[in-house]
């Protein structure tokens, strides 16, 4: 028991181990089913030419015999002997001769059998005395050895005359059998040991850039550290694997080079309005609470400044969380024409204040989308509120709903704005990107907006691009999948 303990770990122990187990396995097996059928063909194959050589020996003496058995008088019984002994001499096999009786002619065995005695009980003499040549292996009560025994019928007139057996002891041919095995053992042995070569150098093969991934991934674990690639060496499936890994460590470097930039950036945002509203708490403390005028002045930034630093931190809390996958129902039925609906009221007090024009020119009744009703409605929002920022006073805002297909619907929301320069246009979506100065943040945003909405219409399978011409306004697109009935089905 301990012994198949010890076996069973050291083959978890790695996968090389596994390897050079199974190659053992196989080729044991097919070596020993190979040399067992081999031993086996040998054997048949030297007992049927064992047979035919005795069957032709047979022959022969029946032809030189069949004469004397005619006349059956001493005489012709000791010619018989005589020819069996040599015969038997010559080919080195025990000779019986029977008469068609079954009774003994002559016999050349070492222990040979008593002339006259009746052997027909024997199936071999039995088989021949019915005309039929027989062949039968059994053991030799007087040899206590195996044997071979051959009996061939001599026919005379149309009868059964008599019978010619021919003994041969099986132990020289099995000698032979045992030899060949040991032979077969030593080529098994030693093919075996030349598989174990071969195969701890392809275990070691396949293995090491599993191993060296396997090590990677360990040190990763432990440190963090993610600056090393494993070396891909091969074109086969272990290469595409060690690609594959190298492709994850990439990633793992940009998340990682994202995630500080996120924090740098997140920092200085939160820095920055903590920074003001110190300032104004200080220049209150100094005297600026006494002057009503400077007082109001200051409560009227450090309202500003509050209302920013709470939209910041939740933008980033939104942020993370649409990251981590806590946002959990984001399978509701979403009318397109509430929601849009509902966005455009959200905004309208804003776009009143610097008198823009909000035209909704939508024709969306009867279309829906899966996803998250709030989520998406911000997302609208947050594009809605991006184009009266940087839109100036009495200019234009128009909502458009356009059904491409019969599985696509595209909601473009257009102004005629300062637009967005072409360099910029690749980054907008970008957390805390700044771009332009004409697009700063005058609005209070948070450099957020743009990240969220983004991130928001990929989680419902959407996409959002945007057309812009400095000077003449911008045009964002959003593209999103119609709502099936297949999905209702799905979802319930």
């Amino acid at each position: 028991m301990r012994l198949l303990e010890r076996f069973y770990r050291w083959l978890s122990r790695s996968l090389a181990n596994q390897l050079l187990f199974t190659y053992l396995l196989v080729i044991t097996i097919a070596l020993s089913t190979v040399g067992i059928w081999a031993l086996f063909l040998i054997k048949t194959e030297s007992i049927t030419d064992l047979r035919n050589a005795l069957e032709v020996e047979a022959m022969n003496l029946g032809l030189e015999i069949d004469n004397d058995l005619a006349l059956d008088s001493p005489d012709s019984r000791k010619r018989i002997k005589a020819a069996a002994d040599r015969h038997a001499e010559k080919v080195g096999v025990a000779i019986t001769v029977v008469d068609d009786e079954g009774h003994i002619i002559a016999d050349s065995g070492v222990k040979a059998q008593a002339e006259g005695e009746n052997i027909s009980n024997q199936p071999e003499i039995g088989d021949a005395l019915a005309g039929i040549a027989a062949m039968y292996t059994r053991s030799s009560n007087k040899t206590h050895s195996e044997w071979l025994f051959v009996a061939y019928p001599i026919r005379a007139a149309g009868q059964t005359a008599g019978v010619i057996r021919l003994g041969l002891p099986l132990n020289q041919l099995n000698q032979r059998l045992n030899k060949d095995f040991v032979t077969f053992l030593e080529f098994i042995l030693g093919t075996g040991f030349i598989t174990v070569l071969i195969s701890l150098l392809l275990a070691k093969r396949v293995t090491k850039p599993i191993s060296e991934m396997s090590a990677m991934s360990k040190e990763i674990a432990r440190s963090g550290d993610i600056s090393e690639f494993v070396p891909v060496r091969r074109q086969d499936e272990i290469g595409e694997l060690g690609l594959s890994f190298n492709q994850m460590i990439g990633r793992l470097r940009e998340q990682e080079r994202l995630r500080q930039e996120f924090i740098a950036n997140a920092s200085h945002e939160l820095k920055t309005p903590t920074m003001a509203i110190g300032s104004v708490v200080e220049a209150l403390q100094a005297g600026a609470a006494t002057d009503p005028e400077l007082r109001d002045h200051f409560l009227g930034s450090l309202e500003k400044l509050v209302d920013r630093q709470s939209r910041l931190i939740q933008d980033l809390l939104d942020i993370t969380r649409l990251d981590g996958g806590l946002e959990k129902d984001w399978h509701e039925t979403i009318s397109l024409r509430q929601v849009i609906h509902s966005a455009v009221e959200e905004i309208k007090v804003q776009a009143e204040k610097k008198q823009i024009e909000l035209n909704q020119s939508t024709d969306c009744n009867g279309l829906s989308v899966s996803g998250n009703a709030s989520q998406l409605q911000r997302a609208l929002v947050n594009l809605l509120t991006n184009a009266v920022n940087y839109t100036p006073a009495k200019g234009k805002v128009e909502v458009c709903v356009e059904e491409l297909d019969a599985n696509l619907v595209e909601v473009r929301i257009s102004d005629n704005g300062v637009g967005i320069e072409p360099s910029d246009l690749p980054h907008i979506f970008d957390r805390f990107y700044r771009g332009d100065k004409a697009r700063t943040r005058v609005g209070g945003g948070t450099g957020l907006g743009l990240a969220l909405t983004r991130e928001i219409i990929a989680r419902h399978h959407g996409v959002v691009e945007v057309d812009s011409e400095v000077g003449k306004g911008s045009t964002f697109k959003v593209r999103l999948p119609l709502h099936s009935e297949s999905e209702s089905s799905g979802a319930g």
